[in-house]
């Protein structure tokens, strides 16, 4: 017997053809004399419409079935963001519409017969990991992501909808859009923002409130993120009850009741800044008041009334594996001191933050529902600090930090809950304290809130078109080795020290070509020796070794053509995870070709990786079309093409201190950008 849940596939594909219906048929539409000020109305359409077909992306290693391997084989896909922009005097709305359609996906019935053929027999209980596997992923579904009315005039901006927001340099409060790892959080809600100049004496000020509205659909995963019944989020997807066998013998399922994956999240901030040229001075706050029913969940379970799973269902509440999201308030400020550029030769910036987590989560109630225990108060702080200096031809960056019990503010989302728990979207978070190192560093545990050191950074330019540099970075952590440090106990076997260093070179040479490339390595040790997990026989101080060679490098070949090619080679060791060392890389070379018409350029890549149990060659190729003239309609629908066939290893892709893992991919995708 198969189970489905969440939108049917009919009604869903309905639902995305008319948008994408929409789109073709819509025009850039400038409307004059609109209103009583005889305004113009403009009217702006884009649609990014995306089909691709999954192969066996090999995975599946070994004769053990594993759920998670398996359901990532051999289904369509049509993936489409519809954006819609109206402008009308000081006024803008925006819409967005993100659908996702699944075709063919592997579902019950797939994995019935998949049990039967491997073993010989049905496994109900081994099906149930399936279901649990499948039920929150897959799921055609089309929702209004982003909403927004905006209005502008000089010194005032007012929005309400959703908006990004960052208070000071990501410490206290940070949602934006971070394309390379496909993570788009706003905040919906209501957003003022004015600034003003009297005499050269500057004041800006910025307020917010509302819910923070991360994506729902993860991209590569297929997985959806549901919420509950905010008003603030009408039409988003909601899970469904979970069918499943209790016992090897049922002869039928029986159901656990539906529960979210993500409790929405309120927040609230503030900035204020004034100053002079010389020195601007500014005060951040912002307030995260996480959605929380864990008291009323034990009160239910103690009472009685209703059984675990009907408690969980109508009070959910996630478990806290880690301290990162033991507390249901946490208050984050800060004060900073900003010095703009100074004849183009000084400029700086320090921020000192404070944390204060309450509300923790509780532990047990009383007869009435009262809190017994809950999570402690934890207090923390941040120092980060950034100095330029540009001296001719020498440009010198010192930056540095001190962290101390200072957690990011993380999404209320369930990570391990079987069924209906979001795992991948775990990385969601609403603030990103600067790291000050390399934006490609992989962390481990969690390093950043027990942190202290620094990196400098020399920049030389020899000439117009050929630049020199290099850093050298030290820092010291207990929170790498063990990321439940809360506290920040410092006993030597908790510390962690790293060097991190690179050096490299930009040659920019007339008509377009380059040539970039970078030489790095980082080298973490323990401050005391100690027998790995991977169970290597001696003990040993090595926490994390790494080599690395980045390049990018683009060559003009004549008349229109051009040759291009970007890729980087790592050797990596990490005992606690495998006992010897792996390497890794990809390489991408590209022909392009830019006649009078547009951007025309094929490409070939080539990954690979030593981690053993993995396929270690992958190759795809791929060809991008870009339009350069937007005056006929055809040009407009097929403003962006882009396709790629081949193979992609599993990795994981970091941006600035933020990181997740992208699965291993093989099939075929096809992507159509149009805009009117």
């Amino acid at each position: 017997m198969a189970f489905r849940s969440g939108v049917p596939r009919a009604v869903a594909l309905a639902l995305a053809a008319a948008v994408s219906a929409t789109v073709v048929e819509a025009r850039a539409v400038d409307i004059e004399d609109v209103g009583a000020e005889g305004e113009t109305l403009t009217l702006d359409f884009e649609n990014s419409s995306e089909w691709g077909y999954r192969f066996d992306n090999r995975n599946d290693v070994g004769d053990r079935i594993t759920p998670g391997t398996v359901v990532d084989d051999r289904y369509g896909e049509w993936l489409n963001r519809f954006y819609f922009q109206a402008l009308y005097w000081r006024f803008a709305l925006r819409v967005r519409i993100d659908s996702a359609v699944y075709i063919d996906p592997f579902d019950r019935q797939d994995a019935q017969d998949l049990i039967v053929e491997r073993t010989g027999a049905p496994d109900l209980l081994l099906e149930n990991r399936f279901g649990r596997e499948l039920h929150s992923r897959y799921q055609s579904v089309v929702y209004p992501a982003k909403l927004s009315l905006s209005y502008t005039q000089p010194e005032l901006e007012v929005t309400l909808g959703d908006f990004y927001a960052q208070l000071g340099r990501g410490l206290v409060f940070s949602v934006r859009k971070i394309d390379e790892l496909g993570l788009d959080t706003t905040v919906r809600g209501l957003k003022l923002a004015t600034d003003h100049d009297v005499d050269g004496f500057k004041i800006g000020a910025m307020a917010f409130a509302g819910q923070l509205n991360p994506m729902r659909i993860d991209w590569p995963t297929g997985r959806i993120l549901h919420g509950t019944s905010s008003p603030f989020f009408f039409a988003f997807p909601r899970a469904g009850d979970f069918h499943y066998y209790a016992t090897p013998t049922d002869a039928e399922p029986v159901a656990e009741l539906a529960k979210p994956s993500y409790l929405e999240d309120n927040a609230f901030g503030a900035h204020l800044e004034m100053g002079s040229k010389e020195v601007m001075v500014g005060a951040n706050g912002a307030i995260l008041l996480r959605t929380s029913n864990s008291a009323a969940q034990l009160h239910c379970r103690q009472s009685g009334a209703d059984t675990s799973q009907g408690c969980a269902a109508t009070y959910p509440s996630f478990t806290t594996p880690s301290t990162i999201a033991a507390h249901d308030q946490i208050r984050n400020f800060s004060l900073s001191v900003r010095v703009p550029p100074i004849e183009n030769v000084f400029d700086a910036y320090v921020e000192v933050a404070g944390q204060h987590q309450t509300d923790g989560r509780v532990a047990s109630v009383d007869a009435e529902g009262e809190p017994l225990e809950r999570e402690a108060e934890l207090f923390g702080y941040a120092l980060y600090a950034n100095l330029n200096f540009t001296g001719g031809p020498v440009t010198a960056t010192l930056e540095g930090k001190h962290y101390r019990s200072f957690f990011p503010l993380k999404a209320n989302v369930d990570s391990s809950s079987p069924a209906f728990g979001a795992p991948e979207l775990g990385i969601v978070a609403y603030s990103q304290p600067p790291t000050t190192e390399s934006q490609y560093v992989e962390p481990i545990g969690s390093p950043d809130v027990c942190n202290s050191g620094g990196r400098g950074r020399v920049d030389v330019r020899a000439s117009d078109h050929a630049k020199v540099y290099g850093w050298l970075g030290r820092y010291a952590s207990f929170s790498e080795i063990d990321a439940n440090n809360a506290e920040c106990a410092t006993d030597r076997a908790l510390r962690s020290d790293t060097w991190e260093m690179a050096a490299g070179t930009e040659l920019n040479f007339p008509g377009g070509s380059h040539a970039w490339a970078w030489v790095g390595a980082r080298l973490t040790d323990r401050a005391e020796a100690a027998v790995p997990s991977s169970q290597q026989r001696d003990p040993t101080a090595v926490f994390y070794r790494e080599g690395y060679v980045r390049y990018d490098l683009n060559a003009k070949v004549g008349g229109p053509f051009s040759l291009s090619a970007l890729g980087f080679h790592r050797r990596r060791f990490e005992p606690t995870s495998l006992a010897e060392p792996w390497n890794e890389g990809e390489d991408y070379v590209s022909l392009n070709w830019s006649p009078d018409w547009g951007n025309l350029a094929f490409t070939f890549g080539h990954e690979y990786q030593t981690r053993p149990g993995l396929p270690e060659l992958y190759f795809s190729g791929g060809i991008q079309y870009r339009s350069k003239n937007h005056d006929e309609v055809v040009n407009q629908i097929f403003d962006t093409v882009r396709m790629f066939v081949g193979q992609r290893r599993a990795a994981i892709r970091c941006v600035a201190g933020t990181c997740r893992l992208y699965p291993a991919y093989e099939g075929a995708k096809l992507e159509i950008v149009s805009r009117f």
